[in-house]
């Protein structure tokens, strides 16, 4: 019978790395791995009209080589309308879709990693928040908190709490997003406190550009985009998105304080644009399927600076990048591996009992 990890974490804390890595960790240890989404969120990018998918199921599937259908990797996909869907559809039902997939995403694996909801208290109306899921598959957990300032460290005891509801008294907990300027803060009073306050500390991980800086490559994707120059920087790193939309002398100023960035601008704001090329831009994306005009065009060109042009207007498309930050994709797999590697080095597993 397989062992299930429940990983657990709001949306963009990292849970989909934090599994590549502990899958990569107990293959090397020769212990075979599955991977279970119960429910999971419609993918803009994979989903057709053949059915609704998850993003990350289709990454992990391919990535770990899964020889399971998405549709039992992942057999809830929620959408917007899934909340009053699921009352009419009922506890007992979902819980039964939820047990037969799992048996066969389980078989024949030791571990499974089981990624939580969005958010460890979601769907808690109809039973199925992430600590009711890992009492329903008697699963160890892992709680992944992006730690941004020292505050946070509420939020890791009111997890504690409400997992301990569930009957789960002890919680795995990975920091994620840390700035290095807490380390030494993480490593001599937080770590021990959580560990003194009935908490398994399973270690940190930093903000690196390698790990939560989308490439255009996959902003791309994201986007549905297409490509007007820099088809040859698909990899650039984007670290910071700026949506131009003010008078192009207040945008400047902006644009000024911040490096390796994106500007998301209508397509005929040539004057943001222009303004954005003057600063360290690494790319500039286009919305409202509007092309560049000729003098951004030249600049951008003279520059080196890609251009990007989406059908969508402003305000989705600042939701849709606002989503990819600290994703993965099976496309690039130098970024997968570093991922990888950086995650792996950075947790600790010992005394963690799966």
């Amino acid at each position: 019978m397989a062992k299930n990890i429940v990983i657990s974490g709001e949306t963009l804390t990292g849970k989909t790395m934090v599994a590549l890595a502990i899958a990569a960790k107990l293959r090397g240890d020769g212990y075979s791995v599955g991977y279970f989404k119960p429910i999971g969120q419609k993918s803009f990018d994979h989903g057709d009209e053949s059915g609704d998918i998850d993003e990350d199921a289709a990454v992990m599937k391919e990535v770990l080589q899964l020889d399971v259908d998405l549709d039992s990797i992942c057999p809830i996909v929620r959408k917007k309308s899934s909340y009053d869907e699921f009352i009419q559809i009922g506890h007992d039902e979902l819980v039964q879709r939820i047990k037969s997939s799992y048996a066969k995403v389980a078989e024949g694996q030791d571990y499974i990693l089981v990624e939580g909801t969005k958010a460890p208290w979601h769907l808690l109306h109809v039973g199925l928040s992430t600590p009711q899921i890992a009492k329903l598959l008697d699963a160890s957990v892992i709680c992944l908190f992006n730690f941004k300032e020292v505050t946070a460290i509420d939020d890791v005891l009111l997890d504690r709490d409400f997992f301990r509801q569930y009957g789960i008294e002890e919680i795995g907990v990975v920091l994620s997003m840390v700035p290095p300027m807490l380390r030494k803060a993480v490593e001599e009073r937080i770590s021990p406190f959580l560990e003194e306050n009935g908490v398994k500390f399973l270690g940190t991980i930093y903000q690196r550009r390698e790990l939560f800086s989308p490439t255009i490559r996959e902003i791309l994707r994201a986007l549905e985009g297409e490509m007007i120059t820099g088809e040859d920087r698909m990899d650039l790193l984007i670290d910071r998105f700026l949506i131009g939309a003010m008078a192009p002398e207040n945008a400047l100023k902006w644009f000024r304080r911040a490096k390796d960035k994106a500007v998301i601008t209508s397509g005929d704001r040539s004057d943001i644009c222009l303004a954005a090329l003057e600063t360290d831009t690494n790319l500039l994306i286009l919305t409202g399927g509007m092309g560049p005009d000729i003098r951004t065009l030249s600049k951008a060109k003279e520059m080196n600076v890609p251009i990007m042009m989406t059908p969508h207007d402003t305000y989705t498309t600042g939701k849709r990048v606002d989503s990819i930050a600290g994703t993965v994709s099976v496309e690039n797999k130098e970024k997968l591996a570093i991922v990888q590697k950086i995650v792996a080095d950075a947790l600790d597993l010992t005394g963690f009992d799966p």
